[in-house]
């Protein structure tokens, strides 16, 4: 009997191995022969079945022949397999749809759990090599359907899903088969994406839930498409209602976050064209997509965010802004804002080939609507940049009528605080003057305007301070009035109890409150001079002023041991005279580097040696030495060297002024509106008070006055090389690739910009010129030809 058993066994092995190897015409010779239908039950450790093999490799004859002898199609094996399974795994349609046509479960789930745990036949337990070459599932509950989708079987899954599988299906971890679409697939190969995308579309035809979210990594399906960069499967999950700004739970990125990391501008826009949703939406380190797309350098991205509004001054949690990321992750920074820059200004008709007449003007790159702060982004672009070179970019078109418009806004505010800052240096003036020459008309009148507006400037020193103290307080304008206006508001406190009668020390008392009214006179008015010097008229005065000033402090720095030595050798040179004592040789030694030498006074002609004051040199040929070094070192050579230190920093400055006067202009208003801006000062009218149209539309200088009334808002006065560079702008052809070679065309030189407006001027008068002229020449030859015709008639 066991003899017998042990036949049956090797024949029954050899059935299932012959099928394993697809050897179907030996494996139908074996069945032949089996007359009891023994070999359509389980074998092997695993407990396959002949149908299971056969499902797997695909061969209908063979099932139908098995079918036939009463094989059940739902039989499992010990992991819960079912031929349902092997079918969808290897991707065999006509295989699975004759399972699902004969009754096939197709929401068998696979696990341990679901295998038959008694076997009636002990002995094919010992057949262990049977059903090693089938594939090995996640033994988590999942359906054919999973599998199917998890492979990419477009096919399979419309045939299980018209057989009523369950589409929202879950395994033991709350997968869905929407979750597992696209895991195995490779992005790169068009057939497998169009499985892929057919797999998404009949899944959200059969109502799949589009958002759920895998357990485990807290992506949906919509981030998935995006992953893989299809533009058409993340369509049609948008348009069925996928959540586009739905944040992972593992790292906080949502489907925008990662089509720009990938760098899929494709499908980037179909994510962005299904706004309205929150654009800057951060991830768990406050990044935006902006600052990814910018980190992976992929210029098309960044450049599709920032035209639907992404937000230019994100910052990180680390303090990076997206700017910040531009200029150091995007190359060629400059022409590629620029070329952005360039796209905001745009011909009032519809194509840039038609003749127009007036331009549109867009500022909402600068100046976007969800920023209370319209000065934000050029902010940011100025903190980003780290040489003049890079700030050359304030001097595009958009971003300086941007400024000149923002200036004509706040320039109110600017001009007040100087009337008032002027009011109080003049009072501080007149209030010294009367107290010095004991004038005591009206200086009540005056004491109390002093005290009113050193209390308006403390007050507004405060605040400044209070709102933005890492900026301010760094500032030595800052500083300076708030110094000026204590001493000028102690001054004018002090001063009545210091001219009392019960003040024994009136006098003494008196004494310190010059001393104070004089500094503050002094830091005063520099400061006047300071503010004086940011109108933008003033500035480039202002900044050779101080850019010399800096440099001549730091020559007499690097040179003030040369200085000290020479002032105390003069000390010892010319003991006898008073000027040169240990104090004040230094003062002299300075004076004297001027030119102002006395050379008379310090050598007389009876030069002798000698103790007494006032009557010449006591070290007379040492002293003759050590003067003619000094008139060759210190009054020549290092005179000098500050004179061409300061006429070269002149030259330098006025290549660079437009673009440091525009900085200093950006930076003022924003500061201004920063104050106005804050809560305790916001409200409706100063709101509408600072802010600009965030779109305008210019007339060219031609057309101004027939097209005027036709414009949206009057707009304060652009110079005309603004506007000639505006229309040139306006005119200039549009390139979807800003690596082109007319990127590096640079339109910053207003008077380039200008001289090639006029020229195109000229050649149109000339050609209408010469047009005119032939026209009357040929009208003219036609009246001689009429004349000649008609005298030959006579």
């Amino acid at each position: 009997m066991d003899i017998v058993q042990e036949s049956v066994d090797h024949n029954h092995a050899a059935f299932i191995s012959a099928i394993e190897n697809r050897e179907f015409n030996k494996a139908k010779k074996i069945l032949a022969i089996d007359s009891q239908n023994k070999y359509i039950r389980s074998v092997g450790a695993l407990q396959i079945t002949a149908l299971h093999v056969a499902a797997w490799q695909g061969s209908i004859d063979l099932l139908n022949l098995l079918y036939k002898r009463g094989a059940d199609v739902n039989d499992v094996d010990k992991i819960g397999r079912t031929a349902l399974y092997y079918a969808a795994h290897e991707g065999n349609a006509e295989v699975t749809k004759w399972l699902v046509e004969r009754g096939a479960d197709v929401n068998a789930k696979v696990g341990v759990h679901s295998c038959a745990r008694n076997n009636p036949y002990p002995s094919l337990m010992k057949l262990r090599d049977v059903g090693k070459k089938l594939p090995l599932p996640v033994c988590w509950g999942r359906t054919p359907l999973h599998q199917a989708v998890r492979n990419n079987h477009a096919d399979i899954v419309r045939i299980l899903i018209e057989g009523d599988a369950n589409v929202d299906v879950q395994d033991d971890h709350n997968i869905t088969p929407l979750l597992l679409a696209g895991n195995v697939m490779n992005r790169n190969k068009a057939n497998e994406m169009a499985k892929f995308v057919e797999i998404i579309e009949i899944l959200v035809f059969a109502k799949a839930a589009i958002n759920s979210v895998h357990p485990s990594t807290g992506t949906t399906a919509l981030h998935h498409a995006a992953m893989l960069g299809s533009a058409e499967a993340t369509q049609i999950l948008l348009a069925n209602g996928a959540e586009p700004m739905y944040r992972c739970s593992s790292s906080g990125s949502t489907p925008l976050h990662i089509a720009a990391n990938t760098g899929n501008c494709e499908t980037l826009m179909t994510l962005l064209e299904a706004m309205p949703f929150d654009i800057d939406t951060p991830d768990q380190i406050n990044r935006t997509a902006l600052h990814i797309a910018a980190y992976q350098g992929h210029r098309e991205c960044v450049r599709a965010l920032i035209s639907y509004g992404a937000n230019l001054t994100a910052t990180t949690n680390t303090g990076v802004t997206a700017v910040d990321a531009i200029f150091s992750h995007i190359s060629r920074p400059l022409e590629f804002l620029k070329n952005i820059l360039d796209s905001c200004v745009q011909p009032g008709n519809k194509y840039r080939s038609e003749k127009y007449e007036n331009i549109v003007v867009d500022f909402k790159i600068l100046a976007p609507k969800y920023n209370q702060m319209q000065m934000a982004v050029v902010t940011a672009i100025i903190a980003a940049t780290s040489n003049i070179t890079q700030l050359a970019i304030l001097q595009h078109p958009l971003i300086e009528t941007f400024l000149r418009l923002k200036w004509a806004k706040l320039r109110t505010l600017f001009f007040g605080f100087m009337f008032a800052h002027l009011l109080f240096v003049i009072s501080l003036s007149i209030y010294a003057i009367m107290n010095v020459q004991h004038i005591t008309t009206y200086i009540e009148v005056v004491q109390g305007c002093l005290i009113f507006f050193s209390c308006f400037i403390l007050f507004n020193n405060i605040i400044q301070v209070t709102l933005e103290p890492k900026h301010y307080l760094r500032q030595f304008e800052t500083w300076l009035s708030f110094v000026s206006a204590t001493l000028a508001l102690a001054a004018s406190v002090t001063s009545d109890f210091a001219k009392s009668k019960h003040n024994n020390k009136s006098e003494f008392s008196m004494f310190w409150v010059l001393h104070f009214i004089s500094l503050a006179i002094l830091m005063s008015w520099m400061h006047m001079m300071l503010l004086i010097g940011r109108v933008p008229m003033c500035y480039p005065y202002a900044l050779m002023f101080s850019t010399v000033l800096k440099n001549i402090v730091k020559v007499l720095l690097a040179f003030c041991c040369l200085i000290i030595g020479f002032a105390f050798s003069f000390s010892i040179v010319f003991h006898g005279q008073d000027e040169f004592n240990f104090w004040n040789s230094i003062m002299k030694t300075m004076v004297m580097m001027m030119g102002e030498y006395e050379y008379e006074k310090l050598f007389p002609s009876n030069n002798t040696t000698y103790n007494e004051k006032d009557k010449g040199i006591f070290l007379p040929f040492t002293g003759q030495i050590i003067f003619f070094v000094f008139i060759m070192i210190a009054s020549i050579a290092l005179v000098n060297l500050m004179i061409g230190l300061a006429v070269n920093d002149i030259q330098g400055l006025e290549r660079e002024g437009r673009i440091r006067r525009l900085l200093k202009q950006a930076e003022f208003i924003a500061h201004l509106e920063r104050v106005t801006s804050h809560r305790i000062f916001r409200c409706k009218w100063l709101f509408c008070l600072i802010m600009i149209p965030t779109k305008i539309t210019l007339a060219s200088r031609q057309s101004y006055h027939r097209i005027s009334h036709l414009l949206e808002k009057p707009i304060p006065k652009i110079p005309a090389d603004l506007i000639d560079a505006l229309f040139l702008l306006a005119n200039k052809p549009f390139f979807s690739n800003d690596n082109s070679a007319d990127e590096n065309i640079e339109i910053n030189g207003r008077w380039l910009v200008s001289t090639l407006f006029n020229l195109e001027e000229q050649i149109q008068h000339l050609k209408a010129y010469s047009y005119r002229n032939s026209t009357n020449r040929k009208s003219m030859n036609r009246h001689r030809v009429r004349k000649k015709n008609i005298r030959k008639k006579q």
